[in-house]
C-alpha cells in the first residue's frame, strides 16, 4: 500500500527550465494537471505528499503551500538521507518515488528494492528510465506526475496474476482448431479477448513502433513469416500520444533495435515496456495469418 509520494521538483514538477534574473531566480512554470492530482486526488487515499529537491527555491515553497503540500525539504543533496529521515527506512515499501535525474537514483534504488514504487517523465535520463516502473508518456512539467498518480491509484493485478492470465491465454490460443481471419473481437473473459487478421507485410518503414498500456499482447502467426523488430520504451521518443481507445502509443524508430523472425506456429509476447513493429521478412512481400490476443493488467474486467 503507498502511503507516501516523494518528489523531486525541477524536471518533474516543472519542465527543468530555471529563468534568472539579475536578482537571480525568476520564474518556474508548474503544471495545474500535477497541482490538481497533489491537492485532490491523493486525498481519499490518504496519500502524503513529499517534496525533496537539492535546490533552494522561494517559488517553489509558494507553489507547495499553495497545493496545501506540508512536507517540503529544499537544499536536500543527500535525497536518502532526508527520505529515511523523514518516512523511515522501514517505510520506503511504502513510498511512491517520482524523479527525473542522476540524484534521485540514491533514493530510487532502495525504494524499489524494499517493494515501493518508482516512477519518471518521458523526459528523464536513461538511467532512471530504466530503472522506472511507470515511465509516463506526458513531459516533466506537462502533466506527467499526475499520469503516474492516476496509474498508482488505479488498482493493477500483480505480477504472478498476469503471468497467469497470460499462460492461460497462450494455452487457449494454441489450442484453436478454426482460425478465421475476420478480424472480429472474440471474448473470452472480462480479462482476454482476441482477433485474427490477414494482410500483406511492408518494409519496416513503412510500419509504426508502438506499444501498449493496458494490455500485454500476444501474437502468434498462423501463416506466412514476418521479421519483428523491438526495443524498451525507456529509452525511445514520443512520436505520437497515448491513444486510450486502441491503446496504442507510437514511437519513434531509434537507429537501431533488436530483430526476430516469426514463423508459422511461433509466438511473441508483448508487455507494455516493449515497443515493437513487424514488417516483411524480405524484399518480398507475403500474406500472413496472425492470432493477437490481448490480456488485461487491470484487476476489474
Amino acid at each position: 500500500m503507498i502511503k507516501y509520494l516523494v518528489m523531486d521538483v525541477d524536471g518533474t514538477l516543472t519542465d527543468g527550465k530555471i529563468y534568472m534574473g539579475v536578482n537571480g531566480e525568476m520564474l518556474k512554470a508548474f503544471s495545474v494537471k500535477d497541482g490538481y492530482a497533489i491537492s485532490t486526488l491523493l486525498k481519499p487515499f490518504d496519500i502524503v505528499p513529499i517534496v525533496i529537491t537539492a535546490r533552494n527555491s522561494r517559488i517553489v515553497q509558494n507553489r507547495c503551500d499553495e497545493l496545501g503540500i506540508q512536507n517540503v525539504y529544499q537544499g536536500k543533496s543527500d535525497k536518502l538521507s532526508a527520505l529515511k529521515e523523514i518516512v523511515g527506512e522501514e517505510n520506503f515499501k511504502h513510498c511512491a518515488y517520482f524523479g527525473d535525474d542522476i540524484l534521485d537514483l540514491k533514493c530510487m534504488y532502495p525504494v524499489k528494492d524494499a517493494g515501493g514504487i518508482v516512477g519518471c517523465p518521458s523526459d528523464a535520463v536513461p538511467q532512471v528510465k530504466a530503472l522506472s516502473d511507470y515511465i509516463c508518456i506526458s513531459r516533466a512539467g506537462e502533466g506527467a506526475l499526475r499520469e503516474f498518480v492516476e496509474w498508482i491509484l488505479n488498482p493493477r493485478a500483480d505480477k504472478l496474476e498476469v503471468e497467469k492470465r497470460i499462460n492461460t491465454a497462450l494455452h487457449y490460443l494454441m489450442g484453436l482448431k478454426e482460425i478465421r481471419p475476420d478480424g472480429k473481437k472474440h471474448v473470452v473473459d472480462s480479462n482476454f479477448y482476441y482477433t485474427v487478421h490477414s494482410y500483406t507485410t511492408r518494409p519496416a518503414g513503412d510500419c509504426d513502433l508502438i506499444s501498449h498500456k493496458e494490455y500485454v499482447e500476444i501474437q502468434i502467426v498462423a501463416k506466412g513469416v514476418e521479421a519483428v523488430e523491438l526495443a524498451d520504451i525507456s529509452r525511445l521518443t514520443v512520436k505520437k500520444g497515448y491513444d486510450s481507445k486502441l491503446d496504442v502509443m507510437t514511437w519513434k524508430a531509434p537507429d537501431r533495435m533488436a530483430r526476430i523472425l516469426l514463423r508459422k506456429g511461433d509466438h511473441a509476447v508483448f508487455y507494455p515496456e516493449n515497443a515493437h513493429r513487424f514488417s516483411a521478412f524480405s524484399d518480398i512481400s507475403e500474406e500472413v495469418v496472425k492470432i493477437v490476443g490481448k490480456v488485461r493488467i487491470g484487476l476489474d474486467g
